[in-house]
């Protein structure tokens, strides 16, 4: 079966037996032999000094080489891996000061700068962030119940974060809108 198109070709009449086959394979260029290189004048053998401050040459080459490849690449990789580490400090004081609870079913509203934003809280945990004994941090799209002290050290951390206080400020009776007074007949 290794010549079986021949064989049917053979039996056909298109090709005859007389003819000699062509190798099948084209044989590649014959080598050829290298030529001898004449040594040029840096390829002549030199006395100790020269070679020894040919290779300090090379040697500073290849540190600065090296210092200006790792200045440049590095530079990045070092901010990226500061990046991941503050990530890391952010995420484990989150751990652990959280006072989130997953079985809160009371909604808290609260203001994220114009927007009104809810959590979840708990009866405990309302009255602790209308006394001011609870801060809301607002960091990467989740609500994070805190103590003021941790939300303090996680805006340190994170300037980004946005805390909100559920202690509002009452206004002081000293001072009055004289341009807006409320009447007194309002019934709220």
């Amino acid at each position: 079966m290794g010549n079986s198109l021949r064989d049917e070709l053979l039996k056909v009449g298109l090709v005859s037996e007389e003819r000699p086959e062509k190798p099948r394979r084209a044989r590649r260029g014959k080598k050829r032999p290298a030529k001898k290189r004449e040594r040029t004048p840096a390829q002549v053998p030199e006395d100790q000094s020269t070679a020894a401050a040919r290779h300090v040459l090379r040697e500073n080459q290849r540190r600065t080489a090296r210092f200006v490849r790792d200045t440049t690449l590095g530079g990045a990789s070092v901010a990226e891996s500061a990046k991941k580490a503050l990530r890391r400090k952010i995420e484990a004081l989150i751990q652990d000061e959280r006072r989130n609870h997953d079985k809160a079913e009371i909604p808290y509203n609260f203001i994220k700068g114009k927007r009104v934003k809810r959590v979840y809280v708990t009866e405990p945990q309302r009255g602790e962030l209308t006394d001011g004994k609870l801060v809301i941090a607002a960091l990467d799209g989740n609500h994070h119940l805190l103590t003021p002290e941790a939300g303090q050290r996680l805006l340190a951390l994170a300037p980004q974060t946005v805390l909100c206080s559920g202690a509002e400020a009452d206004p002081d009776p000293d001072t009055v809108d004289d341009e807006h007074p409320v009447p007194d007949d309002i019934t709220w």
